[in-house]
């Protein structure tokens, strides 16, 4: 399956899974690493944050970080689908909401902190299984890893006011699109 744009855009989380999933079957196959995805998107994510306090490469701009913040955030969503496809595991927006204090900018780094913390368990699991089979308990803790990533991602996102799901949707409607197996240089960028 080349594309998915000629399929309607995923209803929910499990379709957002599937359809990343099998993309990136088509396009990456075993060259596959959502963890280190993730982990370029934080770090995207974090650069726009530090050049705003700093003032500088444009960032002072609300609408230039939040179209880079923004696209950081609903990417590390994608790499996060293509993680769960690969390890069975499922997450699902708003699940944790109802619990939630206002954040603020000042709970930024709280929140960072439960993103990393979830990124290294995702690297741990990863390590231990090294593409093993894996049985039902290891199968529920890679969900509640999963949650607990798109909980943290989520929550950075209500700091900055931005409807995640909405930026997710706008850039799987992006990345979809995206051929790497028929163009690995550029894959239509």
């Amino acid at each position: 399956m080349a594309h998915n744009s000629d399929r309607p855009m995923p209803r929910d989380e499990a379709e957002l899974i599937q359809h990343v999933g099998e993309w990136a079957d088509y396009n990456f196959r075993d060259k596959r690493a959502a963890d280190l995805g993730m982990i370029e998107e934080l770090g995207e994510g974090c650069h726009c944050i530090l050049k705003r306090f700093q003032g500088i490469r444009g960032f002072r701009d609300p609408m230039f970080f939040n179209e880079k913040f923004t696209d950081a955030l609903a990417d590390m969503v994608i790499y996060l689908a293509d993680w769960c496809y690969m390890h069975n595991a499922f997450f699902k927006f708003g699940r944790n909401q109802h619990n939630l204090p206002a954040m603020t900018q000042q709970d930024e780094r709280k929140v960072l902190c439960h993103i990393l913390q979830a990124l290294a368990s995702m690297m741990a699991y990863d390590e231990v299984t090294k593409g093993d089979k894996i049985d039902a308990t290891m199968e529920g803790s890679y969900g509640m890893i999963a949650q607990r990533m798109a909980t943290g991602i989520e929550y950075w996102a209500i700091i900055h006011n931005i409807d995640l799901k909405l930026a997710v949707s706008a850039a799987w409607a992006k990345v979809r699109t995206r051929d790497w197996t028929k163009q690995p240089d550029t894959a239509g960028n």
